[in-house]
């Protein structure tokens, strides 16, 4: 377990806020992982008690920081971490996870994120941006949110996708359907598929993947219970 120092907060989207923490020295990570967030209090009660699973944003090559965000859904964990004074100090652990983007170029990969889902992709599109062109693998993003006002980093995505040829971002507001997953890739069969989100979505789409022939073994799941 690593004590660390919360060093900024803003607003990324409707209810989504971003932390940044100082960066242990010896806290290495890869993008696509996640931390546990420890709060050494809580000024509210929450059943969950002081701590949450929360996915890194940032890429690894920041040394001076780590990035996570999260839904403000109102609970005391979430009210106390909102509330909590910039300088204070917190607890991690980890990193955790195996939700990481493969070393091969020449794989296509489709990563498809609903909501707050989006936060282990920021970190790897981030690192992906600062590689040679050759060593980045052909990407195609699928973001779902129930509103423009709701979907974070959208700015920044764009701003990626202009400079990055192999990088497509596709966007839709609403809930995932078939015909968005489906129009949005060709040779669906050909490529890995990392999926994360909500449990509901991420189940109906590695459902609908695995009914239309895609291996099991190319396709990534994570679920983000309770945000």
């Amino acid at each position: 377990m690593f004590t660390t120092t919360l060093l900024g907060r803003r607003q990324v989207a409707e209810g989504t806020l971003e932390l940044a923490l100082e960066r242990p020295e010896k806290f290495a990570f890869h993008a696509g992982q996640y931390l546990q967030l420890r709060l050494p209090k809580l000024l509210y009660r929450d059943r969950r008690g002081a701590s949450r699973v929360l996915s890194i944003a940032s890429s690894p090559t920041d040394k001076e920081r780590i990035i996570v965000a999260y839904r403000d859904t109102g609970s005391g964990f979430k009210q106390t971490l909102s509330e909590s004074r910039i300088g204070s100090k917190v607890m991690i652990e980890g990193p955790h996870g195996f939700h990481l983007l493969p070393r091969q170029p020449a794989r296509r990969v489709v990563l498809v994120a609903g909501g707050i889902g989006i936060t282990p992709f920021m970190s790897m599109l981030r690192l992906n941006a600062e590689r040679d062109e050759e060593a980045r693998p052909q990407i195609t993003l699928l973001y779902v949110n129930r509103s423009q006002r709701s979907a974070a980093y959208m700015e920044e995505l764009r701003h990626i996708e202009k400079k990055d040829a192999r990088l497509t971002v596709r966007t839709k507001f609403g809930i995932m359907d078939e015909e968005f997953l489906f129009k949005s890739v060709k040779n669906k069969d050909d490529c890995l598929w990392y999926i994360a989100g909500p449990p509901s979505m991420a189940r109906f789409v590695q459902s609908a993947l695995e009914v239309m022939g895609v291996d099991s073994g190319r396709i990534y799941c994570e679920e983000f219970p309770g945000y």
